[in-house]
């Protein structure tokens, strides 16, 4: 059979949800579910694989962003407007009262057949993602990462394409810090970056492993309502691009994520920066 090419557009939120899908149907992803623990890093890429896992829409305690970039700059969201964080233990929901409360309740036992999901800020070249933190522990995340190292516990990490950037990771770490930024040269708070070594994935995995066609990157961005977007070509047989094709349709519309009120918001000299 002759392969077929489609062209398809996703914004940011229909991205995520595409990702989300397919992490959801990955076999690690699914036997931890069955018999092991899931825990959800408070972002917004893990509350669409959240939803994906629930089969339902997040309750309104649990907004899932904590910290975030918007055209004012990188900020974080205070503690006392944070939401419940998610651990799926055997299939059941845990809803712990994050910050006070996260998956280091889980850490220090979990595995290699757990799963830890935490998205990140940017993807290099070499397919490494890293993410920013704010503060000197390294943040919720930097919680977890010795465990994730030591005990081999998976990590994945969703990472839309539009995250791309043509520089090496280890380029960018080193010159990161936030003792090395001064808070007055900031827009938002100044930020250290940590490294998420674990499995990728995009949106062209997520169709690889959904509808098993190839996707390569053709564009991304837009103008108006394309900002942020990604456009992908789609190469195949037949079969596979009508099952990809209708797979982004049932995804086209998703709503768009709104960011977090400003009170809601860390000032800078309430968060750490030095």
């Amino acid at each position: 059979m002759s392969e077929c090419r489609a062209l398809v557009t996703l914004t940011s939120e229909e991205s995520k949800r595409l990702i989300a899908k397919g992490i959801a149907a990955l076999p690690v992803v699914q036997k931890a579910k069955e018999r092991g623990i899931i825990g959800l890093c408070v972002c917004s890429s893990a509350k669409y694989v959240a939803e994906e896992l629930l089969g339902e829409p997040l309750p309104a305690f649990a907004p899932y962003i904590c910290g975030f970039i918007n055209r004012q700059g990188a900020f974080a969201v205070a503690d006392d407007k944070a939401g419940k964080q998610l651990a799926l233990v055997r299939g059941e929901a845990v809803w712990l009262n994050w910050p006070e409360e996260n998956l280091a309740r889980y850490v220090r036992t979990m595995n290699f057949h757990d799963v830890i999901i935490k998205s990140g800020n940017i993807l290099d070249t070499n397919r490494k993602a890293g993410t920013l933190v704010g503060l000197s522990n390294g943040g919720e995340y930097g919680k977890y990462l010795p465990y994730i190292l030591a005990r081999g516990i998976t990590l994945i990490v969703p990472m839309t394409l539009n995250k791309s950037v043509p520089y090496l990771l280890e380029e960018i770490m080193p010159e990161m810090g936030i003792t090395k930024i001064s808070p007055q040269r900031a827009q938002g708070e100044p930020c250290g970056m940590l490294p998420l070594p674990g499995l990728v994935v995009t949106e062209c995995d997520a169709l690889a492993t959904l509808a098993d066609v190839r996707a390569l990157p053709a564009a991304m961005g837009g103008v108006g309502e394309g900002l942020g977007t990604v456009t992908l070509l789609l190469i195949g047989q037949e079969r596979n691009i009508e099952k990809a094709w209708t797979l982004v349709e049932s995804i086209k519309g998703e709503p768009h994520l709104e960011g977090p009120a400003p009170s809601a918001v860390y000032e800078a000299d309430e968060h750490e920066s030095s």
